[in-house]
């Protein structure tokens, strides 16, 4: 089926912003992904925490329509995201790497480079804001190479927004992080969480997980499963 740039279908408390139904994702061979489902709404923070290598972020990069799947659906708002433009998809479920490089240039030029690359520009105001959203008000003329490793992650998190979607999923955020720089880019998490982002955070370290509450899922054998611990 051609892909559709087709208007968003009504949200309702019942109708997840994104959703896998039954994923499978096999890679020579392989089952990685074996069956694994999860609903994503609005406000919502999904950890999902498990062994290095054990297919969590295979599983994520699948949500992200970046791996491709076996078998099982995707759906955006209740609508295969197979019929959804690949742009408009990827504007709405933004992904953010484990350390995504920065761009020559300040960090408010990194922030706009998603608009820039839809041929849009971002108003000073505009950026100004993403920043804030992630604590770095102050940080658009600094020079984005030159940054720590946990103001590099939350310029990430600003250059997401800039798209403003709907989803963010993020992979290992605060693995390469110290303490204070993780715990800096867990409370924007929460913070995007509670404006109505709807979040999924793959992560290996158990206590990141409990410190960003919400649902917790544990990875394992391919498959999703709620953590108790």
């Amino acid at each position: 089926m051609p892909s559709l740039d087709l208007p968003q279908a009504p949200v309702t408390g019942a109708v997840p912003r994104l959703e896998a139904r039954d994923l499978r994702v096999v890679v020579q061979g392989r089952e990685i992904v074996a069956g694994a489902s999860l609903a994503l709404r609005r406000g919502d923070v999904v950890t999902i925490h498990g062994a290095s290598g054990g297919g969590k972020t295979t599983f994520l990069r699948a949500l992200a329509l970046l791996t491709e799947i076996t078998s099982g659906a995707i759906l955006l708002d209740g609508i295969d995201a197979g019929t959804i433009a690949p742009s408009t998809f990827r504007r709405r479920v933004a992904y953010v790497l484990q350390e995504s490089p920065m761009f020559d240039g300040s960090v408010a030029d990194n922030v706009a480079t998603g608009p820039r690359l839809r041929g849009s520009s971002m108003s000073p105001a505009a950026i100004a804001d993403a920043l804030e959203r992630v604590g770095l008000s102050d940080f658009g003329p600094r020079i984005a190479r030159e940054l720590s490793g946990g103001e590099r992650q939350r310029v990430a998190l600003a250059r997401a927004l800039a798209n403003d979607p709907d989803v963010l999923l993020l992979d290992e955020p605060t693995s390469a992080l110290d303490p204070a720089s993780a715990g800096r880019v867990l409370a924007v998490v929460r913070a995007l969480a509670s404006s109505g982002l709807a979040v999924a955070v793959v992560t290996h370290i158990e206590a990141h997980a409990a410190e960003l509450g919400g649902r917790r899922f544990a990875f394992r054998s391919g498959r999703l499963e709620p953590s108790i611990d």
